[in-house]
């Protein structure tokens, strides 16, 4: 999500480049996130170019994923947030070269009405959790649909 006119956020006019999700952005993690029973879910290869340490995949390359999978959920779901606060706990080396899986979700008994609780997870093939994230979402629903609303008119 981006600024607009003054401190309204607006949706994004190409929200097919976003970094995280978007199939047109190049450079970014083009992730494709299915979501059943509550839950949001990726698989992904990460490349060399997101290299930290040799062969593991870089501190905010893994925030990313997480905060990523924490969004998808909201998006499933038909809420337009923005992260308010995100803490990650850094488990095991996230490897590049080798498949992950990034899982999302809601928790429903801590959330309000606006402001949403999420958590997220990556984990290798075997199951081992190498990534945890904690996330706080803002709802701006209203305020999305409004600005654009007013851009269309």
């Amino acid at each position: 999500m981006g600024q607009g006119k003054g401190n309204a956020i607006v949706k994004p006019e190409n929200p097919e480049k976003c970094f995280g999700c978007g199939p047109l952005n190049r450079e970014g993690l083009q992730l494709s996130f299915t979501y059943n029973g509550g839950l949001a879910k990726a698989e992904t290869c990460l490349p060399d170019h997101y290299q930290g340490y040799p062969g593991i995949a870089h501190g905010g390359i893994v925030s990313t994923l997480l905060d990523e999978a924490m969004a998808q959920v909201l998006m499933f779901r038909g809420i337009l947030a923005v992260t308010a606060r995100l803490e990650v706990r850094f488990k095991k080396p996230v490897p590049l070269q080798e498949e992950i899986r990034v899982r999302g979700e809601m928790d429903e008994k801590k959330s309000s009405e606006k402001i949403i609780y999420l958590s997220a997870w990556i984990e290798d093939e075997a199951g081992t959790v190498l990534a945890l994230g904690q996330g706080m979402f803002m709802d701006q629903t209203e305020k999305i649909v409004e600005n654009k609303e007013e851009e269309d008119t």
